[in-house]
């Protein structure tokens, strides 16, 4: 009975962290920090799904290259972080920003590109890890108590 309930107490702070990963992965805290570098009208080419866990995080996106044309007036290919652009963006011209000069991600050879109405948050991405962390603690905390609980009311009951 006692490693159950270690178990099931194992299982509720897994997914309470699980949980707050899902919200890190949603708002970005790393882009948060990131001033935006340059901004232009993305025109989705393609996307290919990605998830539920992979090497961005935790949840399900869309993954697009777009070809963007900058208010400098060049125009490049680019793939948009996980989540910015969508197949249903396609046919529609898109306004997208580059956060961090200089920086090269995913892969694809240019800096980082999101949506310019995406706005990343260093506070309610850590704060979504702590979060849940938390309720994943005291849930699993919870579970522990209420078996030692009902273990000393039964010693007490023999007695």
């Amino acid at each position: 009975m006692k490693w159950v309930a270690g178990l099931f107490a194992l299982a509720i702070l897994a997914g309470g962290v699980l949980l707050g990963l899902t919200g890190f992965t949603k708002f970005d805290p790393a882009a948060g920090t990131k001033p935006v570098a340059d901004s232009g009208v993305a025109r989705v080419t393609e996307c290919t799904g990605s998830g539920p866990v992979g090497r961005y995080g935790f949840g399900s996106w869309w993954i697009c290259q777009a070809d963007v044309e900058w208010k400098s007036g060049s125009t490049t290919r680019v793939t948009a972080e996980p989540g910015q652009l969508t197949p249903s963006d396609k046919g529609s011209d898109v306004p997208v920003v580059q956060r961090g000069e200089g920086k090269v991600r995913n892969g694809a050879g240019n800096p980082p590109v999101y949506r310019a109405d995406f706005e990343p948050s260093v506070v309610l991405g850590i704060g979504s890890v702590l979060g849940g962390l938390a309720i994943g603690g005291i849930g699993a905390l919870a579970v522990l108590g209420t078996v030692a609980s009902r273990r000393k009311k039964a010693q007490e009951r023999d007695f």
